[in-house]
């Protein structure tokens, strides 16, 4: 009796291991985080760069080390070969998109074309957002913001309390600010 309630219980558990993994349908090792993990152009260690062409973008990953090559052209394969794994901004997500992906030495090149100008349109806009200034519409050039150097404050507590664009005293320690050179 006991032999048959084990078997029993054995059976029931291995349906439900069956059963929960059934409705997976991505293979990624970076899809449960969503965080955009999944997109090989954000790994660290690799380069990207994106440009426009007449009927879309052009993503190039490009990395130094052969083991991250090897990951980058994989995970370009499993990016962009299925829309689920792709973040709602992704531009291969746009519906009409084609997508070819391209392995090379150093990396992998994902093309990412519209057959209409409209569709050609939306995938540019997505990759603008995505890629953040990486690539402009054609004929439109943006920079990214340039980040203004900070100025040192003007004075400073000898004891490295705080600093201060004003003479006076250190209101932590009560000793007298100096000028900062």
């Amino acid at each position: 009796m006991k032999k048959i309630f084990a078997a029993i219980l054995f059976l029931t558990f291995a349906a439900g291991i069956t059963m929960a993994g059934a409705g997976k349908s991505v293979e990624c090792p970076f899809a449960k985080s969503r965080k955009c993990a999944l997109c090989p152009e954000k790994m660290k260690g690799v380069e990207t760069t994106v440009r426009n062409t007449e009927k879309g973008v052009e993503i190039t990953m490009t990395a130094k080390d052969s083991g991250l090559i090897a990951k980058v052209q994989e995970m370009a394969l499993v990016h962009y070969n299925a829309r689920d794994t792709m973040e709602p901004g992704c531009p291969g997500r746009v519906e009409g998109a084609q997508v070819k992906i391209t392995n090379t030495a150093a990396g992998a090149i994902a093309e990412i074309t519209g057959a209409t100008p409209e569709v050609t349109k939306k995938i540019q806009e997505a990759s603008m957002k995505e890629h953040k200034y990486a690539a402009a519409p054609a004929g439109e050039k943006k920079q990214a913001p340039k980040k203004e150097a900070k100025k040192p404050a003007g004075y400073i507590c000898p004891m490295g309390c705080t600093t201060s664009d004003k003479p006076g005293k250190c209101p932590k320690c009560g000793m007298n600010m100096k000028e900062n050179k």
